[in-house]
């Protein structure tokens, strides 16, 4: 399963850049290699790529978790803005970060040093479980590697496909196809729903008009 199509998005409180701050990518070119800086950064597609990371330098522990944002299909990174400011008005800084990618959740995780918590909306959510999940790929059969719940603190899914699109009651070529699409009868979405309680220690899925959430303590006794 390939995850290039989708822009890691990773946001900096202190101000809006279609970059990595230069210590993030300080961080990811001195740790990860300047191939993977620049996957991550997706500076291919200008302004809509990935940025953020702040003054921060990896060497500690930040102060606040840092917050995983994984956007929709239609959305790039300046659709978020004002979720920026309500989080540096509640007291974020400079971690926290919107992106896409499994990886980028390790790489933030190491960054900052703590767990994070991760944002998936619309075609985010599905993207996002299953980066989270891991195991094998339905298309390609690669084997992403274990559940990276211990990373995760709070999960939270806000209008999700989660259970695949009513856009797509008919399985046909492309995002509704039947394998790794969004038809309710993918493989793709009885893979991310064929386990239960891996998306964090506290996970909350929201829809119109009902959320549903669930909190450790809750699914030990569930």
């Amino acid at each position: 399963m390939t995850f290039r199509r989708f822009a890691p998005l990773f946001l900096l409180i202190s101000f809006v850049s279609a970059d990595f701050s230069a210590s993030f990518n300080k961080f990811l070119t001195d740790n990860y290699g300047k191939s993977i800086d620049d996957l991550l950064a997706r500076r291919d597609i200008g302004p809509h790529g990935s940025y953020g990371g702040g003054t921060h330098d990896g060497s500690t522990r930040t102060r606040k978790q840092a917050v995983v944002l994984v956007h929709g299909i239609t959305n790039t990174a300046g659709t978020f803005s004002g979720h920026r400011n309500h989080l540096l008005n509640a007291g974020w800084s400079d971690e926290l970060y919107i992106k896409q990618v499994r990886f980028m959740i390790q790489v933030v995780a190491a960054f900052t040093r703590r767990k994070v918590d991760v944002i998936g909306y619309s075609l985010g959510s599905p993207i996002s479980r299953k980066a989270i999940l891991g195991g094998a790929c339905v298309d390609t059969g690669e084997n992403l590697g274990p559940p990276l719940t211990a990373l995760i603190d709070t999960y939270v899914s806000v209008a999700g496909a989660n259970r695949g699109s009513f856009l797509c009651a008919f399985p046909f070529p492309g995002a509704c196809n039947a394998n790794n699409g969004l038809s309710c009868n993918s493989r793709f979405i009885h893979d991310i729903n064929s386990r239960q309680r891996y998306e964090g220690n506290t996970y909350s899925r929201s829809t119109v008009p009902e959320t549903t959430k669930l909190d450790s303590e809750t699914l030990a006794a569930s």
